[in-house]
C-alpha cells in the first residue's frame, strides 16, 4: 500500500513540476493588451519574418527584424542610427538558422528567450511608471546578456547594447 501511495505522489509531483515549468514558457494571454500599436506590428512583423524564413519559432532574432522594419517606432530609429537595415539583419538571421524545408505549423510558438524578451519589456514598463510597452521597450529587453540569437546578430553587425540604450536617450 504505501508504495502506491508512494507512487501517486510522485505522480502528482511529477506533475505539478511539470506545470509550473511549463508555466514558466507560457506567455500570460493579456500580456499583449498594454502593447502599442507599433509593438504589436513588431510582433506581427516577427511572426511573418519566421514565416517566411520557414522557421517553427518566433525568437528574439525576429523579433529584431520586426523592431527594424517597423520604421514609425522608437526601436527602429535607434537600429537605423547605428547603420542597422532590414536586409543585412536578414542575412545575418539566415546565416545563422538557414532556411527550414520541414512543414510549417500553423501556430509558431516564441522561443523561451523571446518568451523573456517580452516579458522583460513589459516589466521595463511597469517599473518607469507607463501603462504601455512601446517599442523602446522590446530593444532595451532584446540587448539584455543572454538574450538570445539577436545579440549575435546585432554583434556580427557590429553594434552593441550599450550603443543602442546610448541611441534611445540621446535619439
Amino acid at each position: 500500500m504505501s508504495d502506491f501511495i508512494f507512487t501517486e505522489s510522485a505522480e502528482d509531483n511529477s506533475r505539478e513540476l511539470f506545470e509550473r515549468i511549463k508555466s514558466l514558457f507560457e506567455l500570460k494571454a493579456n500580456i499583449f493588451d498594454c502593447f502599442t500599436a507599433e509593438a504589436l506590428e513588431v510582433v506581427n512583423i516577427a511572426t511573418n519574418e519566421a514565416r517566411s524564413m520557414r522557421h517553427n519559432f518566433v525568437g528574439t532574432e525576429h523579433i529584431l527584424l520586426g523592431l527594424i522594419a517597423e520604421k514609425d517606432g522608437t526601436a527602429a530609429q535607434a537600429l537605423t542610427s547605428r547603420g542597422i537595415d532590414l536586409g543585412r539583419a536578414r542575412l545575418e538571421v539566415l546565416k545563422i538558422w538557414g532556411e527550414s524545408r520541414g512543414r510549417m505549423r500553423q501556430e509558431l510558438p516564441f522561443t523561451p528567450s523571446a518568451k523573456r524578451l517580452l516579458e522583460t519589456a513589459l516589466q521595463r514598463s511597469k517599473n518607469s511608471g507607463l501603462t504601455y510597452v512601446g517599442t523602446e521597450h522590446l530593444l532595451l529587453g532584446l540587448i539584455e546578456p543572454g538574450r538570445g540569437v539577436a545579440l549575435k546578430v546585432l554583434r556580427d553587425l557590429g553594434v552593441s547594447g550599450e550603443e543602442l540604450v546610448k541611441a534611445l536617450r540621446d535619439p
